[in-house]
């Protein structure tokens, strides 16, 4: 395979990390990928390889009543079942802090709902089995109870004094505001010639397409970190 030389670059070198955009990009595993060599974690088999399942919730926002998992422990290839409440005694929850965005605020957030799920997705039950479709088909199984709250689902309205608090710790729905005052912003509104008010919306920021297959020796712990 020939790869065309780049063209010469135009960017600073600031601006280099992503240089990228609009030139040729030698790729030394594209052969490789294209031929159906790649290994993915799918591909990966260990010994004693156990594959988990996650029950999720349904509501965008919703009081956890309570969760049965007594039939699950029949069901073929079951290893376990792990709630949030038990989850919670061996893990402390994530607080997500950026240290370059100063007032940042963010609710403690464990690995599997306890008591409450907060947003449409979120896990509420873990099921272990031997193989990922007896995971999966156990996850069925699972009885979870609930009584749904208020979601605030529009951006525009989520700081007003009537809609509900999600976090009542953080004290409102705001996780984070930056203020820019540059140049002479007063006097620019005046003289437009007109003003236009894009509306809210929030990007969707998706976690690294990453993932693991962790191997430890009979005995030992495994730990988070």
């Amino acid at each position: 395979m020939k790869i065309a030389e780049d063209s010469p670059p135009t960017l600073a070198a600031l601006d280099r990390p992503n240089s990228y955009i609009g030139r040729s990009v030698p790729r030394p595993n594209l052969q490789r990928l294209a031929q159906g060599r790649g290994q993915y974690v799918s591909d990966v088999t260990l010994p004693r390889m156990a594959h988990v399942a996650f029950v999720r919730s349904p509501h965008a926002h919703a009081r956890i009543v309570s969760i049965a998992t007594e039939s699950v422990k029949k069901s073929p290839g079951f290893i376990a079942a792990v709630t949030g409440a038990e989850l919670a005694k061996v893990m402390t929850p994530w607080v997500g802090v950026l240290t370059h965005l100063k007032g940042l605020k963010s609710a403690p957030q464990p690995p599997i709902a306890v008591e409450r799920a907060c947003w449409q997705g979120e896990a509420v039950c873990a099921v272990v089995a031997h193989t990922r479709a007896e995971a999966e088909d156990a996850c069925e199984l699972v009885e979870v109870s609930y009584e749904e709250l208020p979601a605030v689902t529009d951006p525009e309205t989520a700081l007003d004094p009537k809609t509900p608090v999600i976090h009542a710790s953080l004290g409102d729905n705001l996780c984070f505001e930056r203020k820019l005052d540059v140049g002479a912003v007063d006097k620019a509104f005046v003289e437009a010639d007109a003003w236009l008010k894009p509306p809210s919306c929030s990007a969707a920021t998706p976690a690294s397409p990453t993932s693991r297959a962790p191997s430890w020796p009979t005995g030992m712990r495994a730990s988070s970190a």
